[in-house]
Formats: structure tokens, sequence, C-alpha cells
């Protein structure tokens, strides 16, 4: 067999590497062979460079080779691959660069992350896992708000958890005031477009392919990077059937919105979730969990310029609700109490209330401690 024939490509494949290649001098101890000596039952090797063909024009590696030797060619195909071209970095890489690793729900950053306990928050978890998995509806916002030591992030550690376990959580995003890489905004869409795009090998190559046509989009306003690297390769996936909306995992959680520094940067986050991904047609359920800060509050508030509050499912989180009472008198605190502390509790006022709360629990019974009631 000619080399003309090793090197021939098989059907439907792209050139791959071989195993061994010998551009040197004839090593071998016997003479090279003439052409009319070339043993036809050494098919695995070629001792002549073959005359032009056009496969073997194809394979550059082969150029102006002299005396080739090949042992077990294997040739490889390959789809979804982008090369970087002068030395530059691919898209994909870029995007790692930006992604703020501390952030996500398993990083080791966050190794000692609260959650709840077993037992408790029960009904309030349930509540939520019941409204992400469903994905007919019609609100497509959870925001949950309470104040500092309520729960929101042990709530949003365990339900990141149950929707990674069921395969519906698309990212998340945990900001952390004293962290610089997850206290802003300049990470937040490299993350959740890096992990979204690690669902979906078409999702991942067209986010890749934007970054490397836009190097500098890590630059440009959030609004700017949710449009290009989610919402547009995520509409035009879906249109082409690369990938299915009804199946992609589709949880988005944000929690410790009010430790991203600068409320003005809490409303842009906010400003872009809503036109960027409730005002598109996609499946997305974004959760959002702080404390009542001026820039959710007012998103939240039945006014004006409360554009959020008829998009969002709004729960408010105390943590006084959520004590175990199975140790307390069936007389106190009654639910009219806890509504009053709750109701201070919202407003902030309760948290001189709630740091004497687990004190008097212990001796209540021993002082006969009973809320005052208020006068009409």
């Amino acid at each position: 067999m000619d080399a003309s024939a090793l090197l021939r490509k098989p059907e439907g494949s792209t050139t791959g590497a071989a195993t061994m290649i010998n551009t040197s001098e004839n090593t071998s101890e016997d003479p090279p062979p003439r052409h009319s000596d070339v043993d036809p039952s050494t098919s695995g090797r070629a001792h002549r460079h073959p005359p032009p063909t056009e496969h073997t024009q194809s394979v550059s590696m082969f150029s102006n080779a002299q005396r080739i030797k090949m042992d077990n060619v294997t040739f490889h195909s390959s789809q979804h691959v982008h090369n970087a071209q002068d030395g530059r970095k691919g898209g994909w890489t870029m995007l790692l660069e930006n992604v703020a690793s501390n952030a996500l729900h398993d990083s080791s950053a966050r190794f000692d992350a609260p959650k709840c306990d077993e037992d408790t928050r029960v009904e309030v978890t349930k509540e939520l896992m019941d409204w992400m998995q469903d994905r007919e509806a019609p609100q497509r916002l959870l925001c949950m708000t309470g104040a500092a030591g309520a729960g929101k992030s042990a709530l949003q550690q365990t339900i990141a958890e149950e929707c990674s376990g069921s395969n519906t959580l698309g990212s998340a995003f945990f900001f952390s005031a004293g962290d610089p890489t997850r206290n802003n905004l300049s990470c937040i869409v490299p993350t959740i477009a890096c992990q979204l795009g690690l669902h979906n090998p078409a999702l991942r190559d067209a986010i890749g392919k934007v970054i490397e046509d836009n190097p500098l989009i890590f630059k440009k306003k959030i609004k700017i990077q949710m449009d290009m690297l989610v919402v547009t390769p995520f509409k035009r996936l879906c249109a082409s059937g690369e990938l299915d909306r009804n199946t992609f995992p589709h949880a988005i959680l944000i929690d410790g919105l009010d430790e991203c520094s600068g409320e003005e940067n809490q409303a842009e986050l906010l400003s872009t979730i809503k036109h960027c991904l409730l005002d598109n047609d996609l499946p997305f359920r974004i959760f959002i969990a702080s404390r009542p800060e001026w820039a959710i509050r007012t998103a939240l508030d039945n006014e004006p310029e409360g554009y959020l509050y008829r998009l969002a499912y709004h729960i408010k989180l105390s943590d006084i609700r959520s004590r175990d009472r199975r140790a307390q008198s069936p007389q106190w605190p009654t639910q009219e109490d806890i509504e009053k502390l709750d109701d201070l509790h919202e407003h902030e006022l309760a948290n001189i209330v709630k740091s004497y709360y687990d004190e008097w629990k212990k001796r209540y019974e021993s002082h006969g401690f009973k809320l005052a009631e208020e006068e009409e």
C-alpha cells in the first residue's frame, strides 16, 4: 500500500495527529528500499514520501517531509472548538478570569456557609421550592427581605443545595461585604453566564464567541453584559432548537444584595434583572434575598416607582416567627404578640428587642414576663 492511502483521512473525519512522526534521516540498519521493493504487507508503514494528493496537501505537518514513518495512526473529529488566533486568549478563558468563584454556593471559600437545621423552616422552604419548580407561575421573581440575623442566607443556601440536587439550579451568586471579589457588580454577570454555559455546550460556545468578538465586554455596563452574554445567546439557541428551555436548569439565586457596595449599584442590578431577564421571554426563576434597604424597598413599594411590586412574589422573613415554640407556654407569646414584634422587626426597631429575646425566653416562666398590651 502506498503512503497516500495511509494519509487519506477517513470519510467524515477531520485531520488528527499521528502518535509518532519521524522526519529525520532513516535510522534503520537496512538501506531504504526502492519503490519496487516496498512490501505491500507492511500496510502500517510508508518509507517514501507519496506524490502530492488532495489529502496530503491538507496535512500541513507533512509538508516537504522525507522518509516518514508512522505507527498506529489515529484521526480525531471534534466539534465546538474555537481556536484563539495570533496568541489571543479564547473567549471562555477570558470569561473564567472574570468569574467570582467565591460567590458560588459550593465554593470552598464558603465551606462553613449557614444553612437551615433539619426540621426547621420546613414550611417556608417548601413554599420556596414549590414556587421555584413551577415553570408556569406568572411571577418569575421572588424577593425575600428580612433584618440581619433573620436567616436569609441560611435559606438561600438550603434552596441552592436542593435546586442543585434536583438539577434546577442554573446559577447562584452570594454577595459578601468583606470579600472584594463579591461585594460589587464587576463579576456578577460573568459568574452567572459561566454557570449557565456549563449546562449546555452550545451555550458555552456562543458565550465564548461573543467574548472573542468583544474582548472589552467586561468593561461595559452590566445591562449590556447581561444582554450580550445571557439573553441574546439563550434566545438564539432556543429558536434554533439547540437548547430546550423546558428542561434547562432555570433557578438563579442572588443572596445578600444589600452587601453589594453602593445603593446605586444595588438599584442597577435590580433594574438589569427587570429589563433583561423579566421583560424577555426567558424561563428563569430569580430568587433574591436582602435586607430591606432603600434600593429593594423602593422597587417593591406599591408606589409609582415600585417597578417590581407587581412582578415579584415578596416574602418578609422574621427570625422571631420561626422560633421553636414547642417548649414555650401556649399562652405566651401569643400569635398577636408575635405579629406585633414582627411588625417592629420589619421596621428594624425590633433589633433592640431581639437581642434580649433569647434571654427572656429562658426566664419568662420564673419571672412571669408577659408583653404589655397596647392601649386602644
